[in-house]
């Protein structure tokens, strides 16, 4: 009786109304005037005094008591942690997937599986992997159902990196999840569609050693259907024949008896799935599992025996059944409990549980906000806090705690604030204390990635940043130029005014003079004929001369001209080259060679630029995409993605 102890004291509270019942029961009993007094006297003398009427409900108040106190004398053994064996799902995204020949799709039925087999596993951790020409890890090994059924609810083969069908990656980076979480036994689930013989070969080499298991279920038909696309078009081959997606089953059922696990083909309930998991070697190991291991993980809990008393106090009742007053009590608490609404039912149930409960209850309900506000207990408030997105709450309440779980949840809650320094910070210093931590090792390789990617991205944004300012600078200097070209022609123009005008005073001159000698050679009439002659000579020397005084003015201005027109053809060749336009109606500059070969790479990663922008975005599907680019940046590509569809 040493450990003997009450869960529950604040129920004893319930002892001063019930006192306060009670004696105003007998006042009022003794002050009754319904019976005159000489009769009443008349009564007592012949009945005896019932001195046990406030007896029986005394006894019935203080059993009840007890028991809502819980009171706890005993102990029970619990499993203080899940068991260290795990799964993986290995779910196909080929593009063969988007057939319809089970309704609506392939694709859909495999997510509406992997979701409803989730509830099914009651011990252990599960992981995630999906497959294509290449495999990648979604969710590492964890207890968590509910992200796992919303990264698969965001699964589809528009995603992955390298389309094809590769379904021996798949298992092979199954087996190297739970080998990186220091497990040497397992168990695959292939959801897949089809496998050809090199994909039964390799899974054939992965599972010889006998510590996987591999069970299939099987999605698909033997006649097939042909594979829709995005543009309601169907997939050809390239020869122009439409693809037409067939299951090979007996492809699927080797290597379910290769793994020595069970196979099991797509129906309409849920029978599959249960067939899987009802046979499943897994369990097995967990029933089979004893011994001190076991024990270890285990702990103490108090037994509330409360419910003990239950029975004594209702034999406190068995009075009342005389008077009728049980069956009346019985339908006024029915007839209560009918018109009884949530805040009366909540009022009851702050009654009878603690915070903690209360805190627990609606955690269960996904009421993450409300088990905030219910615990008490700091670690559990992280965690309503953490799913109830409340990060910045999550990691003040997590402050202070030395456990490796504490240090753990808090990297996380770190990661989602977006402070990558103290997650990482976090994140080493579980390792330090366990170095095997796979859920530490492969959430600190992310959020470095991450924080890598996010320097990348102020990098770029800089360097565009400096572009514009460059562009800028470009364009103002492009405008100094065409002022300076608009000034230059102004200033042609005047100059070639100027040269005609003196061009038609050189002609004027030239015409007055010879106007001038002509009237000197008709009062010259009367000389000689040879000084005639002589003069004749003379004015044909000086009109041979003429022509070349009177041109060379005009020579010049017209090649002047042709040069000031070759000029300006060159430079507004030059300034058409220099200002060709976007399709915005910008100006711009032809760009250097560095500059050109940036414009190429990022051409060339389109889906890089996306990921740029995956925080304002916030799309679980691109945010799937990125975790997979990031894999596949990391590890080498496949020599054969298998068939493309």
């Amino acid at each position: 009786m040493s450990n003997f102890e009450f869960l529950y004291p604040q129920a004893f509270w319930l002892v001063i109304p019930v006192l306060i019942l009670l004696t105003w029961m007998k006042s009022s009993s003794a002050n009754s005037q319904m019976i005159a007094k000489h009769l009443a006297k008349a009564m007592r003398d012949k009945v005896p005094q019932k001195k046990w009427s406030y007896v029986w409900p005394s006894i019935f108040s203080a059993l009840l008591i007890i028991a809502l106190a819980g009171p706890s004398f005993e102990k029970q053994n619990i499993p203080a942690s899940q068991s260290a064996h795990a799964r993986v799902l290995v779910l196909d995204m080929s593009r063969s997937v988007y057939a319809n020949d089970i309704k609506p799709s392939r694709l859909d039925q495999i997510r509406y599986k992997a979701q409803d087999i989730l509830p099914l596993f009651k011990q252990g951790q599960t992981g995630l992997v999906a497959f294509a020409g290449d495999a990648y890890t979604l969710s590492p090994l964890t207890t968590d159902a509910a992200t796992l059924a919303n990264l698969i609810h965001n699964l589809s083969p528009d995603i992955m990196p390298i389309q094809g069908a590769r379904a021996d990656l798949g298992v092979k980076q199954a087996i190297t999840m739970m080998k990186q979480a220091g497990l040497n036994k397992g168990e695959i689930l292939l959801f897949a569609d089809d496998l050809d013989q090199s994909e039964l070969d390799n899974i054939k080499e992965l599972l010889n050693h006998g510590q996987w298991s591999l069970s299939v279920l099987a999605f698909g038909s033997k006649d097939g259907a042909p594979i829709p696309q995005a543009d309601g078009s169907l997939l050809t081959t390239s020869t122009g024949a439409t693809v037409i997606a067939k299951t090979q089953f007996n492809h699927l059922k080797s290597a379910a008896s290769i793994g020595n696990g069970h196979f099991a083909q797509y129906r309409h309930d849920n029978q599959d799935i249960a067939n899987l998991v009802t046979n499943s070697t897994f369990d097995t190991l967990i029933s089979a599992k004893t011994g001190d291991t076991h024990k270890k993980q285990q702990v103490e809990a108090k037994i509330n025996n409360g419910f003990w008393l239950m029975p004594f106090a209702l034999l406190c009742l068995l009075p009342l059944f005389r008077k009728g007053l049980v069956f009346s009590s019985a339908l006024l608490f029915i007839g209560l409990g009918l018109n009884t609404n949530n805040a009366q039912a909540s009022t009851l149930n702050n009654a009878f549980s603690n915070s903690n409960q209360r805190g627990y209850s609606a955690f269960q309900k996904k009421d993450f906000s409300g088990a905030t506000h219910s615990f008490k207990d700091f670690k559990w408030k992280a965690a309503a806090q953490y799913n109830a997105g409340d990060y910045a709450g999550a990691i003040d309440s997590l402050q202070g705690f030395k456990d490796i779980d504490s240090i753990y949840n808090l990297g996380n809650a770190y990661a989602q604030h977006g402070d990558l320094d103290k997650a990482i910070e976090s994140y080493e210093a579980v390792l330090k204390q366990n170095p095997d931590h796979a859920d530490a090792k492969y959430n600190l390789e992310l959020v470095k990635k991450q924080q890598q990617q996010q320097q990348q991205q102020q990098q770029q944004q800089q360097q565009q940043q400096q572009q514009q300012q460059q562009q800028q600078q470009q364009q103002q200097q492009q405008q100094q130029q065409q002022q300076q070209q608009q000034q230059q022609q102004q200033q042609q123009k005047s100059g070639d005014k100027s040269q005609q005008s003196q061009s038609k005073d050189q002609q004027n001159n030239g015409q007055t003079d010879k106007n001038n000698r002509q009237q000197a050679e008709q009062n010259q009439t009367s000389s000689t004929p040879q000084s005639r002659s002589q003069k004749q000579d003379l004015d044909k020397g000086q009109k041979s001369k003429k022509p070349e005084s009177e041109q060379t003015p005009k020579q010049k201005s017209k090649s002047g001209k042709d040069q000031q027109k070759q000029d300006q053809v060159k430079h507004s060749q030059q300034a058409k080259e220099s200002e060709k336009s976007t399709p915005d109606g910008k100006k711009t500059k032809p760009l250097s060679s560095a500059s050109n070969g940036k414009a190429q790479q990022q051409k060339v990663d389109p889906d890089m630029r996306k990921l740029e922008q995956i925080e304002s975005v916030r799309d679980p599907s691109y945010l799937l995409k990125a975790q997979m680019l990031l894999q596949a940046k990391h590890k080498e590509t496949p020599a054969s993605n298998g068939k493309s569809w």
